[in-house]
């Protein structure tokens, strides 16, 4: 069993018990998912023998991408790795990141699972 893991470095806000690195600047992220697309690609060879299984957006907050930026994402995966039919595709969410709009999308995107963090019930 193979999986990806993509650190997605962004916060809206720095959490004081967060040992991540992460950056409240969206200034660079343009920047970084073109860097994180190159090391996709130059990194394929890797796993040219395994499955991929399950593809994990993590962070940071990866739920301040765009829904463009994670499918660009996800089809560099697909084009470059073998992708098992149906892998489990989790992003990390905010709870205040899921509006109604973000949720559609989400549903209409390979994102099969959400992991919801819960910081505070306050």
């Amino acid at each position: 069993m193979s999986g990806i893991y993509l650190h997605i470095p962004f916060c809206k806000q720095a959490c004081y018990y967060c040992d991540f690195h992460f950056s409240t600047s969206l200034k660079r992220k343009e920047e970084m998912m073109a860097s994180l697309i190159k090391e996709l690609i130059l990194r394929k060879n890797e796993l040219e023998n395994d499955e991929i299984e399950t593809i994990y957006f993590g962070g940071g907050t990866p739920s301040l991408l765009t829904i463009k930026e994670i499918a660009n994402l996800i089809s560099i995966i697909y084009k470059n790795y073998k992708v098992i039919n149906n892998p489990e595709i989790t992003l990390e969410a905010n709870p205040d990141d899921l509006t109604s709009k973000k949720i559609k999308e989400l549903a209409n995107s390979p994102i099969n699972r959400l992991s919801i963090g819960i910081q505070s019930f306050f």
